[in-house]
């Protein structure tokens, strides 16, 4: 019961903290991929449906292939910022589509050719100088004004940013999106390497090294032998937090995976 009144007290209970209404970045770089997939089902004749008949409440035929040159062709225009990063969402009704979140690094993973080049290598550093923590990422920007980075599920107060951890997806550093980051940065270190014809393998090394020395010592320290679910700012400990969770860990493992059969990969002890 004071749980509750506690909810109603703080002004947010049944509220969505973050509900992300806009048509989000990486769902639309995994429709992408999938109607991209699909279109290639159709050309190779292994489906007989190649397209659909209703399209954005018009009766009108549209072809997959045709569906996939939309996104492509609108992508860029509709999520990049000046400002050096990728809208987290586009047509939100709450006016957070310009809200600096880690999910662009999801969609640079998924659909990297959605990607203007030279955008994403501006966003990563973006993203990189404010949203990369010691083992993970704000799920929000510091600089936002809904920014809240200490998060505490039987929090009992009257706070409505904070109450009951509503701030979960507002701050706090989760783990396992690092995994996605570094994707992103090891595919942009190819391209690099394509554009300059010169691999440097160590120098990419060392980066990816000394961004992984706090996982290394958070795994050797805990009993656990794990990555924890989420840190507070700059990677301060969560009591709410699982201590040890299997996507932190199957995210960076993921990585290291591509990492080492990459063409910038190199020897390092």
């Amino acid at each position: 019961k004071q749980w509750y009144q506690r909810r109603v007290r703080a002004g947010n209970k049944g509220i969505p903290a973050t509900p992300r209404d806009g048509s989000a970045i990486e769902l639309v770089a995994l429709g992408y991929q999938t109607v991209s997939w699909v279109a290639g089902l159709c050309e190779s004749g292994e489906v007989s449906c190649c397209g659909v008949t209703n399209w954005c409440g018009e009766e009108r035929d549209v072809s997959f292939t045709e569906w996939v040159c939309r996104i492509r062709e609108n992508f860029e225009e509709s999520f990049w910022c000046e400002e050096g990063y990728y809208r987290d969402t586009v047509g939100s009704e709450r006016n957070t589509d310009n809200q600096l979140r880690p999910n662009q690094t999801f969609a640079m993973v998924i659909a990297p050719d959605l990607f203007k080049e030279g955008h994403i290598s501006r966003a990563l550093q973006t993203v990189g100088t404010k949203l990369v923590g010691l083992v993970g990422m704000a799920t929000l920007s510091p600089e936002d004004e809904d920014y809240e980075p200490y998060y505490n599920n039987s929090e009992q107060s009257d706070n409505y940013w904070t109450a009951h951890g509503f701030n979960y997806h507002q701050g706090p550093e989760w783990v396992w999106c690092m995994g996605f980051y570094l994707r992103a940065k090891l595919c942009d270190f190819v391209r690099q390497a394509d554009r300059e014809g010169e691999v440097k393998g160590m120098q990419v090394a060392q980066y990816f090294v000394t961004v992984l020395a706090p996982h290394r010592a958070m795994i050797a320290r805990t009993p656990f032998r794990g990555l924890t679910e989420l840190t507070n700012k700059d990677g301060g400990h969560c009591p709410g937090s699982c201590p040890t969770q299997a996507w932190s860990s199957a995210c960076i493992m993921e990585f290291l995976a591509e990492w080492r059969t990459s063409r910038v990969a190199a020897d390092y002890k």
